[in-house]
């Protein structure tokens, strides 16, 4: 009896492994491509699972066909009576790189199948007659070789470059090294420096020489310009230059240079020619602004010529050498330009100022990136001297740029000066005399209208000097080019004792390309000296401004 028992129980457990291994099902799958499209008559393989991996090939292994089918017009595929177990489900398409990957029998989800289309030239052309068309085939072998061809005779080996390389291992205790994190194992980060080549095309190569090249070269600018003016007298006196006509040409030249990193170099040479109004005209400030500070006519001068180095993260730069400070001080924005702007010498610079020729000088600005700005210069306040000693001339400005009343961005400044007395009179114009102070600013109330203004007061070598200026500047609007502007200003010079000097200024300028302007401007002056009448007359002019 229980010899019985066991050889059922022994029967039994026969028939129901049997029926579990027996057990089949279906393997229902989409193929498609990396932008979710359909992938038609595609080849899908079901491959038993071999003992061991390919060589070379760790996720292949070698494996036979149990069931084969190809995907339908919707991307669809269904592997039927596929016994239960482990399998490789292996997916090939014309154009596509092999999918291959390990899946479990029974399965409960469908599978996704996605393929990654390769990249070949005429891949698209031929992929449709690869199949059926051996020649189409040969073609795509023969583009892939010409592209290597090609490829091969058009680039060359960079110069070497040294790279620093990052390599992390783990070490047991037992001095084990292991390219993977290990229980136990500590993490070591060491670096290893190589010599490397890189492939670049020849044209790459060029570039680069080219753009080397122009790093170390000199680069030259070529600006001239024009101004012809008139007289006409309105009040007082019958005066000589009553109807008579000027003109004044300026040609500069500039040089730049990067000498060092963070070091560049200036200069600028600068020619004059002609008769400007003010031989004739002895008012308190000039109408030709070309002049102002330049002294030699139909000679070079050199209006500038400098070393400029930044520090501090570009935070301080240092300039020295023979410099305008009208470069760096009180420069606004809309009025500070006598080639594109006023000609005026009273709306380009403020007379208080008292700015002597161009000459020796140095100067320091320190930008701690936070919409402030301190400025500090010297420069020598006379070409007649000895030494600098006998002609000091100093500036300290401040400048800060702020957005008040959710206005655009305004400019205002701050500036005080102290000069030396021994010094010459190179310029007809008040010459910097002991203290003098000072502000200006200008501020946008739209992106077509800016307003400005300046105020000066302090000594000059004919007395205590009182000024103050103002006005408009409009562009993108009222205009007749999209480049054009224009602007209107006036300024008020008193000197105590000995006059006072009222002056308007309007021009149009025309921005007729990027290289060429043309320009018409409207001055008139009222002068009022003690003991003689009043002195009034309009300066019509025009001026020609080329850049290269």
């Amino acid at each position: 009896m229980q010899r019985f028992r066991q050889g059922s129980c022994a029967v039994g457990l026969l028939l129901i492994a049997t029926a579990v291994f027996g057990q089949t099902s279906a393997v229902n799958g989409r193929v498609a491509n990396a932008k979710g499209g359909v992938v038609a008559g595609a080849e899908v393989l079901l491959l038993n699972l071999p003992s061991a991996p390919m060589p070379n090939m760790p996720n292949m292994r070698a494996a036979q066909p149990v069931k084969t089918a190809r995907s339908g017009a919707n991307g669809a595929f269904t592997l039927d009576q596929v016994p239960a177990g482990q399998y490789v489900l292996q997916v090939d398409a014309e154009g596509f790189e092999r999918s291959s990957q390990e899946i479990t029998v029974p399965s409960a989800q469908a599978l996704s199948i996605t393929l990654t289309q390769l990249d070949l030239p005429g891949a698209e052309a031929a992929a449709s007659q690869a199949a059926t068309d051996p020649q189409a085939l040969l073609a795509r072998i023969a583009e892939l070789e010409k592209r290597v061809n090609e490829l091969e005779s058009t680039t060359v080996l960079s110069e070497p470059e040294t790279r620093v390389k990052r390599e992390e291992t783990y070490i047991d205790t037992n001095s084990n090294i292991y390219d993977q994190p290990t229980p136990g194992a500590k993490k070591v980060v060491t670096y290893q420096r190589e010599r490397v080549f890189r492939r670049q095309t020849i044209n790459e190569k060029i570039e680069q020489a080219f753009a080397d090249e122009k790093a170390k070269s000199v680069a030259v600018g070529v600006s001239a310009a024009v101004a012809a003016q008139g007289t006409v007298q309105t009040m007082g006196d019958q005066q000589e230059f009553n109807g008579h006509k000027y003109a004044l040409a300026s040609a500069d030249i500039t040089f730049a240079a990067r000498v060092a990193q963070n070091t560049f170099f200036f200069a600028d040479l600068v020619g004059l020619t002609g008769p400007p109004p003010d031989n004739e005209i002895s008012g308190i400030t000039l109408l030709n602004s070309f002049a102002s500070r330049l002294v030699l006519q139909n000679q070079l001068n050199v209006r500038e010529a400098w070393l400029r180095t930044e520090l501090f993260r570009n935070r301080f730069s240092v300039i020295a050498g023979r410099v305008d400070l009208t470069n760096y001080f009180d420069r606004s924005t809309v009025a500070n330009d006598e080639f594109t702007q006023f000609l005026s010498d009273a709306l380009v610079n403020s007379p208080a100022l008292g700015l002597p020729v161009n000459g020796m000088g140095l100067v320091g600005v320190y930008d701690p990136k936070n919409s402030w700005l301190f400025k500090a210069g010297f420069q020598q306040s006379s070409l007649q001297v000895d030494s600098l000693s006998d002609a000091a001339f100093t500036l300290y400005e401040v400048d800060h740029l702020m957005r008040p009343f959710s206005l655009p961005e305004g400019n205002y400044r701050v500036w005080y000066r102290h000069a030396g007395t021994h010094q010459a009179r190179e310029v007809e114009r008040p010459a910097a005399h002991g203290n003098s102070a000072g502000t200006s600013i200008d501020q946008k109330l739209t992106d077509q209208l800016t307003l400005f203004g300046r105020y000066g007061y302090g000594r000059v070598d004919i007395g205590r000097l009182h000024f103050y200026s103002g006005g408009f500047q409009v562009q993108k609007r009222f205009v007749v080019n999209p480049g054009d502007q224009w602007s209107l200003g006036y300024a008020q010079t008193v000197v105590p004792g000995f006059g006072r000097e009222n002056l308007a200024e309007g021009y149009y300028n025309f921005r007729l390309s990027d290289k060429l302007r043309f320009s018409l401007h409207l001055t008139h002056v009222v002068e009022e000296r003690p003991g003689q009448k009043t002195l009034g007359y309009f300066v019509p002019g025009v001026r020609f401004q080329a850049s290269f």
